[in-house]
């Protein structure tokens, strides 16, 4: 067997195991979701679900802000001066980052910012698909206002280094 067949034939065997543990096949339902008393009624308007949270703090800055600031960054004809201008400590990074640009010129890279979710008032989080040549992946970013811009944080900027098999030390 090859590696392709094990990787489907592991496939095939989780989706036959987890997936049937995921539905349920019971009809019984409960009405007290759907219960209301009169103590429970106010002269409010409804919420919806898109007006409620989940404990996340509104963002301070839009995904189309950060996506520029990574279309920068993932870019191979931008010079370093360019890039270390959107991420924080840039200038410590000058080195890996001109590692970086080589890495780019063989091996493109993209990113995708999606959904922004603030953290507090100068900082935020937001999931980027991270794509190449073969294929991308979802990942967390932090970014952090320093000076009225938003940049790429420290630690996430390391983290995208690491992909590439560089180190921010």
């Amino acid at each position: 067997m090859n590696t392709r067949t094990l990787w489907a034939a592991a496939a095939t065997v989780l989706a036959v195991t987890v997936l049937p543990a995921c539905s349920s096949d019971s009809d019984t339902t409960t009405d007290e979701a759907t219960t209301t008393t009169s103590a429970d009624t106010t002269d409010t308007e409804p919420t919806t679900a898109a007006e409620t949270t989940s404990g996340t703090a509104e963002a301070p800055v839009d995904a189309a802000e950060l996506q520029t600031q990574m279309d920068v960054f993932f870019d191979p004809a931008a010079p370093v001066d360019a890039k270390i201008a959107v991420i924080e400590n840039g200038e410590a990074r000058t080195a890996v980052i001109t590692q970086f640009n080589e890495v780019l010129t063989g091996y493109p890279l993209t990113a995708a910012v999606g959904e922004v979710n603030g953290v507090d008032d100068t900082t935020v989080t937001a999931v980027t698909e991270i794509a190449g040549p073969h294929g991308g992946a979802p990942v967390t970013l932090t970014f952090t206002e320093v000076d009225d811009a938003w940049l790429l944080a420290d630690d996430s900027t390391c983290s995208v280094l690491e992909m590439g098999r560089l180190t921010c030390e």
